[in-house]
């Protein structure tokens, strides 16, 4: 008969200084019994608790908690012929899943996954290599891709050790250990530059379409010794991530892939730098873009996002935003209508962006139009003032006005 797990010892505490309890061991057990949530846990939520301490133990009590269940099912199982419990039929149809569940080895493999993916996360070894005892012959996948995502570099170098040299057993010989799928491209997304160096040394990973991902990852988050890394020695190269690169205002990755890789998109680049509100990336690129430029969704995004200073900043330094194209400057979360300068201010008024639409009646007073404007800015308390005050309401009927 497969033992119970140990009494919680809180309550073994409280009962032995209880004297009418301490010699009632089954009491102890009962109110353990109630108190104990991980009798609903699973393996892999269990792994997934960072106790500096007491980890691998609350594995072992919530696996302990499985085995019991396990011989349960098998007892009911075994007794279902007997007639006594014929009213049971529940019970059994519940044991027999959860023997079919154990046995199954593909449940198994998931569980392993699952559970070793957890515990790789937070570089628990411990469990780690008691997960590897309890599942004979499983693989491991997904706690390789995980270790490296979260810069957990001694779980790989064990990973890899135990692979080749097998000192941690199964039913095969050996550790059976996954490499090369996306370990590195989570290494490099996540800044982890001494892991990627490690995975390229040692697992020699295959050239794929994620290593230009990682490329562009790193351009995203500025991340220039992972960038100069990947161009430098694995000799990744990617158009885009200079338009990452200003998208996220990093202009040091700029202008190191700008003069070490060539970049085809130096408008979008610019258009992304407006529209995230990074002054010094587009002032840089102003200067250092040759011939071209932005196109008119610089302007557009910028005035979309509310970002008046570098509305004016194009407004004066370049042409695209106050040309034909001026009628969809603000964007603003609406549908983009070019030709009908009038929907610009529309869209400011919609979106209460005031000071952009005051600013735009400063300076494009005579496109401003009497469009009723109102109707967008309900809710809109100083907006709506604002209309009010410069007289854009007075030619609407009063019951045409709405000052909710």
């Amino acid at each position: 008969m497969q033992p119970s797990p140990a009494p919680l010892a809180g309550a073994a505490v409280v009962c032995r200084s209880q004297l009418h309890l301490a010699a009632l061991p089954h009491i102890s057990e009962a109110i353990s019994g109630f108190l104990d949530c991980t009798v609903h846990w699973s393996l892999p939520a269990a792994c997934g608790f960072a106790l500096e301490l007491g980890a691998l133990r609350l594995v072992q009590r919530v696996a302990a908690h499985e085995a019991v269940a396990v011989a349960r099912a098998r007892r009911t199982v075994a007794t279902a012929q007997n007639p006594r419990i014929s009213d049971k039929t529940l019970e059994i149809s519940e044991a027999k899943r959860v023997l079919r569940q154990h046995e199954d080895q593909f449940f198994r493999q998931q569980q392993f996954t699952l559970a070793m993916a957890r515990a790789a996360a937070r570089g628990d070894m411990r469990v780690m290599q008691w997960l590897v005892q309890q599942f004979p012959g499983c693989y491991v996948t997904r706690a390789v891709e995980e270790a490296a995502k979260h810069g957990q570099l001694m779980v790989l170098q064990w990973l890899q050790s135990s692979s080749r040299a097998g000192h941690i057993r199964d039913d095969g010989g050996g550790l059976r250990v996954f490499w090369g799928a996306k370990e590195l491209f989570y290494a490099g997304q996540n800044g982890r530059l001494d892991v990627v160096q490690w995975l390229q040394e040692h697992t020699h990973p295959a050239p794929t379409h994620m290593f230009f991902v990682t490329l562009e990852e790193a351009a995203r988050n500025g991340d220039l010794p992972m960038v100069q890394w990947l161009c430098d020695v694995r000799g990744e190269w990617s158009p885009y991530a200079a338009v990452l690169a200003a998208s996220g205002g990093h202009l040091h990755v700029l202008k190191w892939l700008r003069g070490n890789i060539f970049s085809s998109s130096p408008s979008a680049s610019m258009d992304d730098a407006a529209a995230n509100g990074h002054f010094e990336v587009l002032k840089w690129m102003q200067a250092n873009g040759g011939k071209e430029g932005c196109t008119t969704d610089a302007m557009d995004q910028a005035a979309a996002h509310g970002h008046l200073d570098v509305v004016q900043w194009l407004h004066k330094h370049r042409s695209e935003g106050w040309n034909g194209h001026f009628a969809v400057l603000l964007f603003l979360r609406s549908e983009r209508v070019e030709g009908c300068t009038a929907k610009a201010f529309v869209n400011a008024t919609s979106a209460d962006e005031l000071e952009i639409l005051q600013w735009l009646f400063e300076h494009y007073r005579s496109q401003f139009g009497h469009d009723r404007l109102q109707l967008f800015a309900v809710g809109k308390f100083y907006t709506l003032q604002w209309l009010k005050q410069e007289s854009i309401l007075e030619d609407l009927p009063e019951s045409e006005r709405h000052y909710d």
